[in-house]
């Protein structure tokens, strides 16, 4: 398949919230400080779609199928806010859209690794990056929930 990866918009942001019905899926992608319930203003302010490089990735359909933020962290380009339509989870949307936002941080030339944080018991998830040669890392000392997450980087080239 031809996948489209491109900078997200307003009107991507209001359809992802369409991607979230509960509290824990909200958790799980956006972290504790995510409200729930949310509105579309609140969405916009805490997904920080402005702030950070926020990317869809759509299908040769131009499906909005995934997205992803980039920025950096800890000296290394840093993963963020990645979610995969429900409807297509489990069928490696995932890595393309890792792949995608990998390409982003070569392109950028501006650290050596690119990194992130997952939640422990997101197995899914988890899984794809250590497919994709994430290694599970030491944990950043001044980095919050310690016991729920792991901290995980692999080089970019």
């Amino acid at each position: 398949m031809i996948w489209s990866f491109e900078a997200a918009d307003a009107v991507d942001i209001d359809e992802l919230m369409t991607w979230f019905t509960d509290a824990a899926s909200v958790d799980i992608w956006g972290g504790p400080r995510f409200r729930f319930p949310f509105d579309q203003a609140s969405f916009h302010e805490d997904s920080r779609w402005q702030e950070y490089s926020s990317f869809c990735l759509r299908d040769s359909k131009m499906k909005f199928s995934a997205f992803g933020q980039l920025g950096k962290r800890y000296k290394r380009s840093h993963l963020a806010r990645l979610v995969v339509h429900p409807d297509l989870r489990g069928h490696g949307v995932g890595r393309q859209l890792l792949q995608h936002l990998i390409g982003v941080a070569r392109e950028a030339k501006e650290c050596e690794e690119v990194a992130l944080f997952v939640y422990k018991h997101n197995e899914p998830a988890l899984q794809c990056y250590l497919a994709l040669g994430f290694e599970i890392q030491d944990y950043p000392d001044d980095a919050p929930m310690r016991d729920l997450c792991c901290y995980l980087s692999r080089p970019i080239n």
